[in-house]
Parts: structure tokens; sequence; C-alpha cells
């Protein structure tokens, strides 16, 4: 059975969201729902644990992962800068990579593709050593997810090394770095169309190793990552989820403007991870 912890869940949305992920999910799953409103629920439905205050939700619920009772973290209606000082406080000793960030699952029914994509909500521009620990981060978990040798494409907006594009730089010594690595192709830079896109690699006779068939995508910076990110929402009719990485349990973040579906998404991604 994996138990979920949910900080801030006894709301409506998040009622919503448990009773789709139940009907939906093929693991014998268990929430454990920690908030200061009455509770909305049953016991068939969910545990109930009352709080004081917001502070006093985030406390007990990353207390609940900590302590080894759940197996994922799910932000309901909380703060959530009020959720990551718990989660990174030290005395739970979650943190278990240098850097923490975000990795999202996209599925595109339209081209019937799927590939990870970070870091589009933590990291705001990353210098090398820290866009490592990004690669690192999302090669853990593709891994998990049953992608033994993934290819993971460092994004520029081309596919050639030029000093007054810092992306390509950039793109550049992280491929030395892993040059020796034999877990997974990591390479860059290289434009999304050529990343993802077979047809692309064809008319531009692109030879690499990643040749249309990028498993990860791996952006320089937040604005492009939060760009490609709304854009394969908003007009590609993707389906992305995502979670936070680079603590013992993965750490599933929604909002209020997120869909129920895009939610279960998440949810799902993260089951995955476990």
């Amino acid at each position: 059975m994996i138990t979920i912890s949910v900080a801030g869940g006894s709301q409506p949305e998040i009622l919503k969201l448990v009773k789709k992920a139940r009907e939906e999910c093929l693991e014998d799953i268990r929430f454990v729902v920690f908030d200061t409103n009455q509770n909305i629920a049953d016991d068939t439905i969910w545990e109930y644990i009352h709080c004081d205050d917001e502070k006093d939700i985030a406390k007990k619920a990353v207390e609940f992962v900590a302590n080894k009772k759940a197996e994922i973290l799910l932000k309901g209606i909380i703060q959530t800068h009020t959720l990551l000082k718990e989660l990174l406080n030290k005395e739970h000793a979650l943190k278990n990579r240098q850097v923490l960030s975000h990795v999202a699952m996209v599925d595109i029914k339209s081209t019937n593709q799927s590939f990870l994509l970070t870091d589009c909500a933590m990291n705001i521009a990353p210098d090398k050593d820290n866009l490592i620990e990004i690669v690192e981060n999302v090669k853990e978990v593709a891994h998990k997810i049953g992608i033994s040798q993934p290819k993971i494409a460092l994004l520029s907006a081309a596919e050639n090394v030029n000093p007054k594009m810092p992306s390509s730089v950039l793109a550049t010594e992280v491929t030395e770095h892993f040059k020796e690595t034999q877990d997974s192709i990591i390479f860059g830079p290289i434009s999304l169309d050529l990343a993802l896109s077979k047809e692309a690699v064809d008319h531009k006779r692109y030879q690499g190793p990643i040749m249309g068939d990028a498993d990860v995508i791996v952006v320089p910076a937040i604005d492009a990552g939060n760009s490609l990110y709304k854009s394969l929402t908003l007009f590609g009719g993707a389906k992305v989820g995502g979670t936070i990485v680079g603590t013992k349990v993965p750490v599933v973040l929604t909002s209020r403007s997120d869909s129920t579906d895009s939610k279960l998404h998440s949810l799902k991604f993260a089951i995955k991870q476990v």
C-alpha cells in the first residue's frame, strides 16, 4: 500500500482528486489528510488529523513522511513556501540531493509522445554545477519509472556552440562533465525540434547521439522552461504533471488553478517514483 500525506487536504478540490485517484489508480493507496478545516469526508475516503494552523499542517504532514509513515507528500490548499520551508527543515533529514528541482511528465496525445521536462518551476538560472545536479535528479527519476538508459537533451536555441549564447556554452560544459556516463546519454546543445522530432532530424540531415528521440528535456533557465511548459499545455494539448525531486520522497505541488486531471497526472507520476 502507498500512503500519501496531504498538507491542507480537507478541501472540496482535494476531495474530488482523492475520489478520482481511488477510481483510476491501480495501486492500493491510502490518504492521510492534515488540515485546520472541518473534516469533509469519512474514514472510507481518508484518515483526518486536525491541525492548529498552517504551520502546524506543514509540520505534521512533513513529519509523517519523515517518520516513514507515508511515501508521498501532496500539497493541498496551503502556501507553497510554508510547506517547502518545513520540508527543508534539517531535523526531518528529507533532503538527499544538493539541489531540489521540478520534474514534469509530459504526455502529448496528438503525437503519441511522452517525455520528462526539467526544471520549469524551481531553479531560476542554474550555473554549471546546479545544472549537473538537475540532470542527476532527472536521471534518477527516469530510472525509477523504467527508462534504463534515458536520452537527456540539454536544450538551447540551436545545436551549435555559440559563445554569445550562454545556454549553448552551458550545455557543452555539462555534456563534457557526463561524457563517461554509462547509464544515460546526456547531450547538448540541441534545439527542441531536433530533440523531439525525427522529421526535423531528417529535414536538417542532423547526426548526433539524440535524434528526435529524447526521453528528457532539460531547459537552461526557468523563463525558457516556464514558456515551454505553458505552451505545451495551452496549445499542444499536453497532459503535464510534476513533482519536486531531490528529497527522499516525491513531493506533489498542486494549485487551485490546476484541473483535477492535471493533479491526478502529477499524483500518478509520483506513485511511479515510489
